[in-house]
């Protein structure tokens, strides 16, 4: 941290860990900004890039998101780390309701923007997760796991046309603000199947108990729970929810705890609630 924020020429000092998942997410109180820290290679380098250019056009184009703190507008690379700086927006205890996501989603399915935008891959994202995690115990299930979903999801016909989608479209990335909600995390912004921005809210509710997901497929005008192709997109979006924690599982005892219990489910085809992510 006091690496990467000399590096960006901001103020570090009492930065506090807000949480770690994919990524470690930090606020600097000083700067009022949060960072956002993930191991350094070239592949989150490159999709790095690609979400601050992102979030520079969003804004330059009045988009409801997140944006970038000034001064700061470019990955910082510093010990190791890659590191995105953050204006940091206070929140309330009270979450947004999933239909609120509905409006921004369909704002930005109709989105062209003027810069090439990585496809919507999510197999290869969670096969390059799992090349660096050899060692984990779990990891022949989960890649042949993704051996059967690349055979299925070739099979799959959408119904919606392709566009820009946000790749990881939750409450958990929708946040209020003096604009009303933003959308936050543009970590996963790319050019897909717009039903993949449904998929994430219906299985919360089917994973978590969270609230209904009918009011926010009515919103959005599209049941995606009714066509063939979910349960193929439902364990895609499992998978990414598994492999996408792989690199704190080693500094994170609650996480690694969680994901083994879901790792059991899943040999196990149970249909239980899993617990977030702590």
């Amino acid at each position: 941290m006091d690496e990467l924020c000399h590096e960006a020429g901001v103020d570090g000092r009492d930065a506090r860990l807000l949480r770690q998942c994919a990524n470690a997410v930090f606020l600097l109180p000083r700067e009022a900004a949060v960072v956002r820290l993930a191991p350094v290679s070239q592949a989150l380098l490159d999709r790095a890039q690609t979400t601050v250019r992102m979030a520079r056009w969003l804004e330059n184009i009045g988009f409801p998101a997140v944006r970038l703190l000034a001064g700061v507008e470019r990955p910082v690379v510093a010990g190791g780390c890659l590191a995105t700086f953050w204006q940091f927006i206070p929140q309330p205890d009270r979450q947004p309701e999933p239909t609120l996501l509905v409006p921004l989603l369909a704002e930005l399915h109709e989105l062209i923007p003027p810069f090439s935008v990585p496809r919507w891959s999510p197999v290869a994202d969670a096969r390059r997760r799992l090349s660096n995690s050899a060692d984990l115990a779990s990891a022949q299930f989960l890649s042949q796991w993704c051996d059967r979903l690349d055979g299925q999801l070739s099979q799959v016909r959408y119904e919606l046309p392709a566009s820009l989608i946000h790749g990881d479209a939750w409450v958990g990335n929708l946040l209020w603000s003096d604009r009303g909600v933003v959308l936050s995390d543009l970590d996963q912004v790319c050019f897909g199947p717009r039903e993949w921005d449904l998929v994430p809210t219906v299985v919360n509710a089917m994973r978590f108990g969270e609230p209904s997901y009918e009011s926010f497929l009515r919103a959005y005008g599209h049941d995606v729970t009714a066509w063939p192709g979910f349960p193929v997109l439902r364990e895609a979006r499992e998978l990414t929810m598994l492999t996408g924690v792989l690199p704190a599982l080693a500094s994170s005892p609650s996480i690694s705890a969680e994901f083994e219990r879901r790792m059991a489910d899943l040999r196990e085809e149970a249909s239980g609630l899993w617990a977030p992510y702590k």
